[in-house]
């Protein structure tokens, strides 16, 4: 496909540039450099706890949450711990789209499943603690910052758009000119999708993940958000359901009963541990207008849905070239 090789091309050569200009070039360019290595510092980041400030230019990374980590490597740095992922992982222990550029000499993983894990963040002696995403308490943050620096999350947890995640951590490590020719990129790719694929633009939408329990994600959502970015627009049932959400929750539970009300003219359904066989069995399931018609997008991967989910500057390229094809196919139906 061609546009996924351009795509895939383009966001190489935007992390590439980021990378040259952090790296000298010469022995006369690196003396230069060292007085200004903190050239910007101190900043100070606003998020929803308070204010965190920076002293001078971070050199022990630790980032926490399901994507900072790929701002960081996409800036040219490399973390000296981040998360271990669990759900799709490569058997290196990392994202399909951050395990070339992950060196365990250099990283470490942290096991994030059930709590943050103080004492091993602090054994990584960590001039910033990176998570712009990642929604844990104030105790949470207080503890971390008694440890480094912490940039937290600026307003709901887990809503942080994939731009201001790029933007903030840009700001953090003294990188912003950089961050924003990342975001500039990201959405020349998007624009660009969206324009080959004119069948997205205002068809209504809705993402749920069906199973034991079933949910809808809702527009705070970065994986709603970039689908908006392409064209696609919330479908009325989420629209109605996200004034209810007191909480600005990321996702709410749905019972099977209420599941026509979120029927749009595409449903993109994560089914991962369900058969589309086991799904088009189930009677409510099978009984939605956008399933009778063909156009729900089912997915089942858990790397694809990973990086459908954990929306950032080098997932978005490479998870594109995996949904958009499902994606136009449950369109061109939904027409």
């Amino acid at each position: 496909m061609s546009w996924s090789r351009s795509a895939g091309l383009a966001v190489v050569a935007l992390v590439a540039s980021s990378a040259l200009v952090a790296c000298g070039s010469g022995d006369d360019e690196g003396q230069a450099a060292a007085p200004a290595a903190s050239a910007g510092f101190p900043v100070t980041l606003k998020n929803t706890f308070g204010e965190t400030t920076i002293q001078k230019k971070p050199e022990r990374i630790v980032t926490l949450g399901w994507n900072a980590q790929d701002v960081v490597y996409a800036l040219g740095e490399t973390p000296v711990g981040m998360p271990k992922v669990t759900y799709g992982p490569t058997p290196a222990g990392t994202t399909a789209w951050d395990v070339d550029k992950f060196d365990a000499s250099k990283t470490t993983l942290l096991d994030t499943t059930d709590s943050v894990p103080f004492e091993k963040v602090a054994a990584l002696r960590p001039d910033v603690i990176l998570a712009p995403y990642e929604g844990f308490d104030k105790a949470t943050y207080t503890k971390l910052s008694e440890i480094a620096p912490t940039v937290a999350y600026p307003g709901a947890p887990w809503q942080t758009t994939w731009q201001d995640q790029t933007t903030i951590i840009g700001k953090a490590l003294g990188k912003s000119a950089e961050a924003d020719k990342l975001v500039a990129g990201i959405k020349e790719l998007t624009d660009k999708a969206a324009a080959e694929h004119p069948e997205f633009k205002g068809k209504t939408l809705s993402i749920l993940s069906y199973g034991a329990e079933n949910y809808v994600y809702t527009p705070g959502d970065p994986r709603v958000q970039i689908m908006n970015e392409l064209g696609f627009v919330n479908s009325p049932g989420v629209e109605a359901l996200e004034k209810t959400n007191a909480k600005k929750e990321f996702a709410l539970t749905v019972s099977k009963e209420r599941l026509n009300d979120l029927d749009a003219d595409v449903v993109v359904g994560y089914i991962d541990g369900m058969t589309p066989e086991k799904f088009a069995a189930d009677k409510v399931y099978a009984s939605l207008g956008s399933f009778k018609k063909g156009s729900t997008y089912l997915m089942t991967d858990q790397q694809v849905i990973s990086g459908m989910s954990a929306v950032s500057v080098l997932s978005v390229p490479w998870v594109l070239d995996k949904i958009l094809p499902g994606l136009a196919k449950a369109a061109q139906a939904a027409s």
